[in-house]
């Protein structure tokens, strides 16, 4: 059998392939349908969205809307692109009502809907790059309580998990950096034969003669016997 040593690159391949096997094993935590209905309806239901779509109706009813002026549009519009999901955002406890504290202190979830939202509207046109971002704080009272419930169950499970993965992520590292040599990972190991190339197992598998063993000692060191030669005939001819 032959040995096959644990170069970085080896150490790296095996290291990315245990963690694409933990992800497809391990999938992080989604939102609960629960939670993604209860925050649909919360942003419906939203003051936020309420007075957009108050001043909607308003500003066709006086005529500044976009179809009744040549000007630009000041009136709420519908996004560019569908809405599909939600930045739940919850500011942390004790924090100022400020928007500077706000805008750094706070905890986010990301909530996607298995459909568009319909009849959301942006106060500005083109102001927002990718989901829209919701504060609970900001909800309807009656809201607030069934949010903050899904927020903080759901922050608490994908940190188990963050937790666990981080965990498992050193382990491996841990491991592939102490061992020396393929054969010996598998010994501590046996099922990490799945997660390396294949062409080392086969490397690892093949019949290595003495001589063989010798010939590639010698090419892997670049070693050339004749100045080394040289040196120890010198030597003997000297009395060394």
């Amino acid at each position: 059998m032959a040995s096959v040593r644990m170069t970085n690159e080896l150490r790296d391949d095996i290291r990315r392939a245990a963690e694409k096997a933990y992800s497809l094993s391990n999938p992080e935590p989604k939102p609960n349908n629960e939670y993604i209905a209860a925050v649909r309806a919360a942003i419906v239901n939203s003051p936020e969205q309420t007075f957009l779509r108050d001043v909607t109706i308003l500003g066709k009813e006086r005529g500044v809307d976009k179809m009744s002026r040549y000007g630009m549009n000041i009136l709420p519009q519908p996004p560019k692109e569908a809405v599909t999901g939600i930045n739940l955002r919850v500011k942390n406890a004790g924090d100022a009502i400020s928007q500077s504290n706000a805008n750094r202190n706070f905890k986010e979830t990301n909530v996607k809907f298995d459909t568009p939202m319909a009849g959301y509207l942006e106060a500005i046109e083109g102001s927002r790059w990718g989901d829209p971002i919701a504060w609970v704080d900001d909800m309807r009272i009656e809201d607030k309580t069934v949010l903050m419930e899904h927020f903080h169950a759901f922050l608490e499970l994908n940190e188990t998990w963050s937790t666990a993965r981080r965990a498992y992520e050193h382990s491996i590292r841990e491991l592939v950096s102490e061992c020396t040599t393929l054969k010996q990972l598998l010994e501590i190991w046996p099922a990490a034969e799945s997660l390396v190339p294949a062409n080392k197992i086969q490397k690892m598998h093949t019949k290595v003669t003495r001589a063989q063993r010798a010939a590639a000692i010698k090419e892997e060191i670049c070693f050339d016997p004749t100045i080394a030669n040289q040196a120890v005939l010198t030597a003997k001819m000297l009395g060394g």
